[in-house]
């Protein structure tokens, strides 16, 4: 996986006891300018990270895009409340 750390517009989800986001759906933007919606199909893990002091959590994710099966991560970085796409 290539580490692309690019700001994501993400739709989350709580579950009834938790605290933490999961997340649903996101969009990202393309080198042309417009914004490409990606469903999230499946969870395949996550686990909390500290970088530099600063603590985020890494969602593996898998989805279809632009026909393709890919793998990715994303990121939420918890002191300031946004997601990246971290690597694809």
């Amino acid at each position: 996986m290539k580490i692309v750390a690019r700001p994501i517009k993400t739709m989350v989800v709580f579950e009834y006891e938790g605290k933490v986001p999961v997340p649903y759906k996101f969009k990202m933007q393309m080198d042309d300018g417009s914004e490409q919606l990606v469903h999230i199909d499946k969870r395949i893990s996550s686990y909390k990270q500290k970088t530099a002091g600063i603590e985020s959590i890494i969602y593996e994710c898998q989805s279809v895009i632009d026909g393709i099966e890919k793998r990715y991560k994303l990121k939420y970085i918890l002191a300031d409340c946004r997601w990246q796409l971290y690597a694809i």
